[in-house]
């Protein structure tokens, strides 16, 4: 078998049959934003569709697209009315600093991001990409948790191609949702879990396999490995240490006896 480790997700989702949507990536009001060219390639194919609907990035044009300084604004509103009225407990918001000056020096307080996604699950973390880095084809990503200030936002990976193929192992994996594997059978894919002695049949280089934290499972590593010819997507969980294979799950299309 010839397996590739080092395809993007892009590449991955092109090989599996997934085409370039005829929908509009951004609606009118968003008309004027350039998005980093990993990202754009990314939401062609995948923009609407079930197999991303459960997953950290947001490919939902109804969610889709927003930055930060929409969010502050919002909450600006909400609040405003209660400053007017009595700001005696005002500076206990800190979104009232941003209030107290125009927009045009929140820069100086915190850079703007372009907001692409949250953790399904709970809803508590954003991720983001600063708007000084949009004119960088491949950007790194921010979090930032809603414990922490708004103006507190960290390195989470250090491009869009490395956050998107987090996510894309992580639904693969099925560690929260089923929704991948739903979302596959439904095309044509069929998935199976690997028995050690199973995944020894498919010669796989385990070095040669670029590991990415699990979002949904702290205590290990993801990997995948793809076989154009053969139509096999292979998801390998690790161990935290890389020393142990945990879980495996093939998703075979065609699959004839051989497989």
């Amino acid at each position: 078998m010839s397996f590739k480790y080092n395809l993007t997700v892009t590449e991955i989702l092109q090989k599996m049959g997934y085409t370039k949507t005829k929908d509009n990536i951004l609606n009118e009001q968003q008309k004027g934003i350039v998005l980093p060219a990993v990202l754009n390639d990314f939401l062609s194919l995948a923009i609407n569709t079930s197999l991303f609907s459960t997953s950290d990035v947001w490919v939902q044009t109804r969610r889709f697209i927003c930055f930060l300084y929409d969010y502050i604004e919002e909450n600006i509103e909400d609040e405003k009315e209660y400053w007017e009225n009595d700001n005696s407990d005002a500076d206990e918001s800190e979104y009232y600093k941003f209030y107290k000056l125009p927009k045009e020096q929140w820069k100086d307080i915190v850079p703007n991001y372009l907001l692409i996604g949250s953790d399904f699950a709970a809803g508590i973390i954003n991720f983001g990409i600063c708007i000084t880095d949009l004119d960088k084809s491949d950007p790194p990503v921010y979090m930032n948790h809603e414990c922490d200030s708004i103006c507190e936002w960290k390195l989470y990976t250090n491009s869009i191609s490395e956050f998107l193929m987090l996510v894309f192992c992580d639904i693969l994996s099925y560690e929260m949702y089923d929704t991948a594997m739903d979302t596959l059978e439904d095309e044509g894919w069929e998935a199976d879990t690997l028995s050690e002695y199973e995944l020894n049949d498919y010669k796989i280089d385990f070095d040669a396999m670029v590991k990415y934290p699990s979002f949904y499972d702290r205590n290990a590593l993801l990997g995948c490995a793809y076989d154009e010819d053969k139509h096999i997507l292979l998801v390998v969980k690790f161990d935290e240490n890389n020393e142990e294979i945990l879980n495996c799950i093939a998703y075979c299309k065609e699959c004839d006896e051989e497989n």
